[in-house]
């Protein structure tokens, strides 16, 4: 006879990676794990040996009113020795939907409701020790593919992510960010996504790095090029950027992906906080607004549409995370590359 505990999450990228960081606790004390995760993000908990059941859940497969939703759930968890339902663990209960009262509450109260830490959260929910691991675990094929694209680039290279799922996530300045960065660190920028819309913000990077730069040698795209096309399917996205020498990204499912991996990151934060996000994180710098001058920052909201967002000035993006300065990334980009120099490349002028 085995103890069986049941974990669901339908959530995104990051979610998922979040609640991974509970599964080898929950195996240490006997449990067999059955993981309940929706497409197309459940790939993130495929060959994780933590995992003895992953179960998929379709959207159409479940009730669609809110009500009977939580009574199949409720009735999931009978068939377990211990059930934990994560889904808006963080979305509604520390970032906060438009549609919900607490989104438009005082600046002063969502932050003291809010500021408490993903990982931390995720913990306690689970009655677990605050001992975090949110891990990815790509296959060896997996490996030998990421190592292989790895040999095309060079032995060193910075993983620049686009953005994230909404619209405080996309850093405005990117482009002079990753053109500076070429030049000044020497090493190769892989910029890494998604998206449709970010595909498109990285044709608009190569752009102005062939202008400011004269030449886009050293920037290259890790990323499906065509709506449809799989070239970069997840999991690939994945593994690649475990092989990073620095990785800077907003608030985003590929840096939760290596959160715990030794690689320097440079966190850039739009409405959450750093105690939110990079909490528990290994070898993390995190970058955001300073209040002063952006004194929305933070608002723990999930944008959906720009009139709940203040922009920036020049109504590109969020004053958020706009008030990061290329300068800042950068700066820290070079403290944190120096930190192992044996193979880093000359520097150009």
């Amino acid at each position: 006879m085995k103890k069986w505990c049941g974990i669901c999450r339908l959530g995104s990228l990051g979610d998922n990676l979040i609640v991974s960081s509970v599964l080898p606790l929950l195996k240490g004390q006997g449990y067999m794990v059955e993981v309940m995760a929706q497409e197309p993000c459940h790939v993130v908990f495929e060959n994780n040996p933590y995992i003895d059941k992953l179960t998929v859940l379709n959207k159409q497969d479940l009730p669609d009113n809110n009500a009977d939703w939580q009574k199949y759930f409720v009735g999931r968890s009978h068939e377990y020795d211990k059930f934990y339902h994560l889904s808006h663990s963080i979305e509604s209960h520390v970032a906060f939907h438009p549609d919900s009262t607490w989104f438009w509450w005082s600046d002063t109260y969502r932050r003291q409701l809010a500021n408490k830490s993903y990982l931390a959260l995720t913990h306690d929910i689970c009655e677990l020790p605050h001992e975090f691991a949110p891990e990815f675990f790509p296959t060896e094929e997996e490996r030998d593919k990421a190592l292989e694209t790895k040999e095309k680039i060079g032995p060193r290279f910075i993983a620049w992510v686009i953005a994230g799922s909404r619209l405080d996530k996309l850093y405005p300045y990117s482009a002079m960010a990753v053109a500076r960065l070429i030049v000044e660190t020497g090493l190769p920028v892989v910029m890494m996504g998604g998206t449709p819309k970010e595909f498109e913000a990285a044709e608009s990077i190569m752009e102005h790095v062939g202008r400011q730069n004269g030449t886009t040698d050293g920037l290259h795209l890790a990323m499906n090029m065509v709506e449809g096309e799989n070239l970069w399917p997840l999991r690939r996205s994945l593994t690649f950027i475990q092989y990073a020498d620095l990785v800077i990204s907003p608030d985003t499912g590929l840096a939760w992906g290596v959160a715990s991996k030794p690689m320097p990151k440079i966190i850039l934060l739009g409405h959450a906080s750093p105690y939110n996000i990079t909490h528990g994180w290994v070898n993390a710098v995190t970058l955001h607004a300073d209040q002063e001058r952006v004194s929305c920052y933070p608002c723990h909201r999930l944008h959906d549409e720009t009139s709940t967002c203040v922009p920036n000035k020049e109504n590109n993006g969020a004053a958020c995370i706009s008030d990061i300065s290329v300068e800042d990334i950068l700066s820290r980009s070079k403290e944190c590359l120096a930190h192992n120099t044996s193979s880093l490349p000359t520097l150009r002028s």
